[in-house]
């Protein structure tokens, strides 16, 4: 039992003496070489050292970064209509069926468990059946919260997609009559 503790002892007074030895004697044992910091602040009239002011890059020529910035070459936003409805397709993944829905702009259909809201439907002007984005508040009864609240749009229905376990819904097209 003596010599038990003895030997702790000893080896916690070993332990600390290797601590302080180590503490002690730090000195740059790598040789690194690293001096001090120099920090360059910013100065006032340009964006960092050697760069230019805003008056500099407005006075420089019609060349190099500015050419490129004629080049770009913008898309026109496309003339939309608001359907009166729209037709979506609901998918009941449990059971497997599968049902296109029409609901009027403002009215809620109920298919099974899930009930849909339409607030609006765009379509293409001069183009009914084209892309169809349609803003839906979906709800699934025994769940407080919307499961989804937002556009789906018809051409990338995974853009905005609802996430539920059961169904999955997507636009097809916007009801014009």
């Amino acid at each position: 039992m003596i010599t038990r503790a003895l030997m702790m002892s000893v080896a916690l007074i070993a332990s600390t003496g290797a601590a302080q030895a180590q503490d002690a004697g730090f000195t740059d044992d790598l040789q690194t070489g690293i001096g001090s910091i120099i920090e360059t602040p910013l100065d006032d009239s340009a964006i960092g050292f050697g760069g230019l002011s805003l008056e500099q890059l407005q006075a420089l020529p019609d060349e190099g970064f500015q050419r490129e910035l004629f080049e770009i070459t913008t898309e026109t936003q496309e003339s939309v209509a608001s359907g009166t409805g729209v037709v979506i397709r609901v998918l009941d993944k449990l059971t497997g069926r599968v049902e296109d829905i029409p609901i009027t702009r403002g009215q809620t259909a109920t298919w099974g468990f899930i009930t849909m809201r339409l607030d609006d439907c765009r379509y293409p002007v001069g183009n009914p059946s084209g892309d169809a984005y349609a803003y839906l508040d979906v709800s699934v009864e025994g769940i407080d919260l919307p499961v989804f609240q937002g556009w789906m749009i018809s051409s990338s229905p995974a853009l905005n997609a609802m996430d539920h376990p059961r169904y999955d819904a997507w636009v097809l097209n916007c009801s014009t009559s």
